[in-house]
């Protein structure tokens, strides 16, 4: 294959390796500039504010604090608090963000640029090891293909949260491991990584590790027998790490390691089932390649293919075993707990492609089909018509959609004095307001008055114990706000609408393929579509 190569390139005049380089350098600025594009245009959603509320209580104290001046951020009634500070969320995303701060502004482009320097990062890596290992360019087009089409990649890139670093991390170790594990360097690298992922998310972490582990065991151990000293040099640095941090930062002494009991093993067959049709809907990876690969082993005998196959299967059952998603209150997999597996199904594409078609002059128009449209991940048998995900979003990207954080938030600071109290239904939607719009005070995010950690606070943050000033709801939740407010009315007081602001209601921009509408959603008017504002008026 290769010596095909290099006589196609010098048919032109140019040398293979010259030829391969500057297709390299050229994917390389073509993804910074997908990473860059308007990346500070949309407001932070809400767990992207969540990141960064955690770094402003990193700029403030040195730790992330709950207490942010005359705020309180404790979301989902403070499960990941101990001690008014957060002891759940893994905190390297937050040190991040607060870096960023501190050198720029505290806006969502700064607190997403760490991420996306981190996409560079990758990116550049995976681009490396094809030119260190003299991958035939064959292979070499595939993995460009697949990698400007894979739209998932880009997007958790551009998230001011854990995944870019989880991504950045996992690729890293994943490199120093096939590269760099006969050198003490490599192993001290994959001991310091691994001990920062862990940091960045302990899930995914143990995804990477059982990945390394297993590889080996399976694929490496002939080639590279065992030796005591592997645990002591990657070990040791994980250890030292990892285990002090452990009695200040510990998820499981908050109240969120109640929900790990709430999971049957009922539940968890549900969540195989998910996370593996999720992988798909979610574009991860296109679902035609699941059919192809086999073939292309079946071919080329590349084993490749087959260590790609056991990292994707860790990948769910790990997810499937340890996650505490509970099946009662959603229907799809909490896909970002398996981002791991995009850089992997680059991977497998990369080799199933280069076998079955890349030596073929018509082989790059059918690996578009397959990477680009969807024909390759089977949506066009639902959607009834030939589509393109990474068309959308490049279009998404030539003229962003308008999202609902922006006016509202546009609307806090021009209408609600300072200090003045606010409460924000749903209440995961409070977190992007008080980040952007942080003057307000932001209520009743507390249920249980008798946690000693909660002694000092007001009683606005307790929902129910005092009333707000103001009430912000997003479209539907106005249907169980109403009867609400209708009861707090007295004869002093009552709550009248103020106004509405005429944008739909959903944050449809998140990363999750299907929970994002890449193109501005009209409203058309109908009844709990709207944001509806409220203000407590004496009578």
């Amino acid at each position: 294959m290769l010596n095909r190569s290099k006589r196609s390139f010098k048919a032109v005049g140019v040398a293979p390796e010259r030829k391969t380089l500057y297709f390299l350098g050229g994917l390389l600025v073509l993804s910074a500039c997908l990473l860059f594009a308007h990346l500070g245009t949309y407001s932070l959603w809400d767990d992207e504010a969540e990141t960064a509320l955690g770094a402003r209580g990193i700029l403030k104290t040195g730790d992330t604090t709950a207490l942010l001046d005359h705020n309180l951020h404790a979301r989902r009634a403070g499960i990941t608090l101990r001690n008014l500070h957060d002891r759940l969320t893994p905190p390297l995303a937050s040190y991040l963000t607060a870096l960023s701060f501190s050198f720029g502004h505290q806006n969502a482009w700064w607190a997403r640029l760490p991420f996306a320097l981190c996409g560079v990062g990758t990116i550049a890596l995976m681009l490396w090891f094809l030119w260190e290992k003299k991958i035939p360019f064959c292979f070499v087009f595939a993995f460009g293909l697949a990698l400007l089409c894979q739209v998932s990649l880009f997007l958790y890139f551009r998230q001011d949260r854990y995944y870019g670093t989880s991504l950045f991390l996992a690729v890293a170790i994943f490199y120093l491991y096939l590269t760099q594990w006969g050198k003490f360097s490599g192993r001290l690298g994959v001991g310091v990584l691994t001990a920062l992922l862990f940091f960045s998310h302990p899930l995914i972490c143990v995804q990477v590790g059982l990945i390394v582990v297993l590889d080996w065991l399976v694929f490496g151990r002939r080639s590279l027998p065992f030796e005591f000293r592997w645990l002591v040099d990657a070990g040791l640095p994980l250890v030292l790490l990892v285990v002090p941090s452990l009695f200040v930062w510990n998820p499981f002494l908050t109240k969120s390691s109640e929900y790990l009991g709430d999971v049957t093993l009922t539940d968890r067959w549900t969540l195989l089932y998910w996370n593996l049709r999720d992988l798909f809907s979610a574009e991860f990876m296109p679902a035609a390649i699941l059919v192809l690969a086999p073939v292309a082993f079946l071919i080329s005998r590349n084993r490749w293919i087959l260590r790609a196959g056991l990292a994707l299967l860790v990948i769910l059952l790990v997810t499937t075993l340890l996650s505490y998603q509970r099946v009662q209150i959603t229907n799809v997999a909490d896909v970002r707990y398996l981002i791991v597996a995009i850089p992997i199904g680059l991977a497998l594409s990369t080799i199933t492609l280069g076998v079955l078609v890349g030596q073929r002059s018509w082989g790059w128009f059918v690996s578009l089909l397959i990477l680009g449209t969807n024909l390759g991940s089977g949506k066009i048998l639902w959607e009834g018509r030939p589509g393109s995900l990474p068309v959308v979003w490049w279009g998404e990207l030539l003229s962003p959609m308008e999202e609902p954080y922006t006016p509202v938030a546009e609307w806090v600071q021009k209408n609600i004095p300072p200090r003045a109290t606010v409460w924000v239904e749903p209440d995961y939607m409070m977190y992007p307001l008080m980040f952007h719009a942080p003057e307000p005070i932001y209520a009743w995010q507390l249920e249980n008055p008798t946690d000693p950690q909660w002694s000092h606070l007001s009683p606005i943050h307790f929902k129910g114990r005092e009333r707000p000033d103001y009430v912000i709801v997003f479209g539907p939740s106005i249907s169980h706000v109403l009867p609400i407010l209708q009861q707090m009315n007295d004869f002093h007081s009552t709550y009248q609408q103020i106004g509405q602001i005429n944008c739909f209601w959903k944050d449809l921009y998140r990363p999750e393929i299907f929970w994002r509408s890449f193109r501005t959603i009209q409203s058309t008017g109908q009844p709990n579509e709207n944001v509806y504002l409220f203000h407590k008026k004496s009578t």
